[in-house]
């Protein structure tokens, strides 16, 4: 709970003191979740979001309530297949016609720029699918702590959570 707080108290401290496009670095105890679409077509676009829904749905599902972080990657680790499952069920129900790969570790992230601040590249524990080829705009979420940003600048929606909220407050 106190690194919780420290967490909170520090984003918030750096956003007011903050200029514009500076580097944001996410806590190095932080897992990513990551949807990439096959392509930046709408059609491709749009499944992405129902796939990104259906998972982030399950991992708040079975993470509710943990704020352990050593847990939280445990609970994912051992629910991966059933995570995959739902990735795989939702293509099959919407008849999406996407073949998919998923994994669960390390994985790449490249710099992103959003609402001014921009994320360091490199590589972040996470829980990632890449819907067909891959080549399109993602969607990326931090798990834990629970700080979730839309990954797009051309999005139509945006996704609320206590710290960015908290972070727009100071705005």
């Amino acid at each position: 709970m106190k690194k919780l707080i420290f967490l909170l108290i520090a984003a918030v401290g750096v956003s007011v003191f903050m200029s514009n496009n500076e580097y944001v670095e996410i806590p190095s105890t932080s897992i990513r979740m990551r949807v990439i679409a096959n392509s930046d077509s709408s059609e491709d676009q749009n499944n992405k979001k129902i796939v990104k829904s259906a998972v982030e749905e399950k991992l708040y599902e079975i993470t509710e309530g943990e704020k352990d972080y050593n847990k939280i990657d445990n609970i994912i680790e051992s629910n991966k297949d059933i995570l995959d499952n739902v990735v795989d069920d939702v293509i099959k129900k919407n008849n999406l016609g996407l073949e998919f790969k998923s994994n669960y570790g390390m994985n790449y992230f490249p710099e992103k720029t959003f609402k001014g601040l921009t994320y360091e590249a490199g590589n972040y524990k996470s829980y990632v699918v890449t819907l067909g080829e891959g080549s399109g705009e993602n969607w990326w979420c931090v798990l834990y702590p629970p700080l979730c940003l839309v990954d797009e600048e051309k999005s139509d929606y945006e996704y609320h959570s206590l710290i960015k909220d908290a972070l727009n407050k100071y705005n």
